[in-house]
């Protein structure tokens, strides 16, 4: 039985569902009671799927995402099954952006609008572009089996830093697309934004409610104690019966066991090379080579990294035809591209 020293982390579960049920279920209603509802026909009714289906996706669904190796039942088994969960979400997540894409530029494209002129679309494209790009590595470096440990380890700080930074600008995105909504329609017939109107009132209320979700999204990321034990380490806040098969769970004792950083030399962990313990990743890249395991890395991750970029190009070139817009092309080559 898995269990925790607190129920803090199923109350922010409880709590976690409740506010992004809540992010979309707001949104779907400013759109339907105040904007008119919802339409696929080049419309500005087109245009209100998008928020809805990107507060879904790149907020709700990529958090949750995000905290599937924070449930205490993955700590315990293989972990291929909550890998399957974790990149299967995360895909849901970027289907229900590409869509919602599609509608903004669907209905601009209509209309004779300019894209991606506004800081708004600025941070919601290049939030989409990390996405992808997040999504494309973690398969290949993560799920495929290919991938040396040592790079796993190497690159995992990595995936977990631009995991919450995409949420962070998922939500300043969010934040800035409902204040220009605002702004473009509570003008002439309808009461000025600054007096606060009924609509103004729900919309900034759903916007705290996005801001609440990705905040609590990242506090459960950051917790120390309900993360995912690495083999040997328990905090302070976590059962030895959640690592079984491991020593604590061996000795079946009722204490709690708590493990100080163990240091690169302790047997606790399987020992690393000293090259990995303490170089820099370009040291790593270098002595890599010297130890005659260079040459074998980069056989491997060359032709993935080329065939991923190729991908990439080719996903980008077909969703500028489904789009009809050149200027999505354009902008994600522009961050592409080198400074």
């Amino acid at each position: 039985m898995i269990r925790m020293a607190s129920g803090w982390f199923y109350l922010s579960c409880l709590l976690l569902g409740s506010l992004g049920s809540m992010c979309i279920l707001f949104t779907i209603y400013w759109m339907q009671y105040w904007r008119g509802g919802f339409a696929w026909n080049g419309s500005i009714y087109m245009f209100n799927w998008h928020p809805v289906l990107m507060v879904a996706g790149m907020v709700v669904f990529y958090g949750g995402a995000s905290l599937v190796y924070r449930l205490p039942q993955s700590w315990v088994g293989p972990k291929l099954p909550w890998k399957l969960l974790h990149a299967a979400l995360h895909l849901m997540a970027f289907i229900l952006t590409v869509v919602g894409l599609v509608a903004v530029f669907t209905f601009h494209n209509h209309g004779k609008i300019a894209n991606l002129y506004s800081l708004h679309s600025w941070l919601g494209i290049t939030a989409v572009f990390l996405f992808a790009c997040q999504w494309c590595l973690g398969f290949a470096v993560f799920l495929l089996p290919w991938a040396s440990m040592w790079l796993r380890s190497l690159l995992k700080p990595i995936h977990v830093f631009f995991g919450a930074a995409i949420l962070s600008l998922s939500i300043a995105s969010v934040i800035s697309g409902i204040n220009e909504k605002l702004f473009f329609s509570l003008k002439n017939t309808t009461r000025p934004y600054n007096s606060l109107p009924s609509e103004a009132v729900f919309a900034n209320s759903t916007g705290m409610l996005v801001v609440a979700f990705g905040l609590l999204v990242l506090y459960i990321l950051l917790a120390s104690s309900w993360k995912r034990p690495e083999p040997g380490i328990l905090t302070d806040k976590q059962s030895p019966c959640c690592m079984m098969g491991s020593e604590a769970a061996g000795r079946g004792s009722q204490e709690l066991l708590v493990v100080q950083p163990v240091s690169p030399r302790s047997s606790a962990l399987p020992r690393a090379p000293s090259w990995f313990q303490q170089a820099t990743f370009f040291e790593c890249w270098a002595q890599t080579s010297r130890l005659g395991t260079g040459p074998a890395f980069s056989s491997r991750l060359l032709p993935v990294c080329f065939s991923w970029w190729l991908w990439l190009l080719f996903s980008l070139a077909s969703a500028s035809q489904v789009l009809h817009s050149h200027e999505v092309l354009l902008a994600l080559a522009t961050l592409a591209a080198p400074v």
